[in-house]
């Protein structure tokens, strides 16, 4: 028996550049360009984990995946 619904290794996954907003209880926030209005901006809520760096602050430079519709 098969289901229709999408699986996450099915979805389609992009790598953008943005920047570390600020860090709370684990979580890092991070601000990319918007994917369809490119004047706007979009928060990402990422675990610390993720991020092979652990030496994280305000401000630095970070590529994050996004998944794409």
């Amino acid at each position: 028996m098969s289901t229709l619904q999408p699986s996450k290794q099915n979805k389609k996954k992009k790598r953008v550049k943005g920047v570390i907003d600020r860090i709370t209880a684990g979580i890092v926030v991070v601000v990319i360009r918007h994917p369809d209005d490119p004047e706007a901006m979009k928060e990402i809520y990422v675990p610390r984990e993720k991020f092979k760096n652990r030496d994280l602050h305000e401000g630095d430079y970070v590529s994050v995946d996004i998944e794409e519709n």
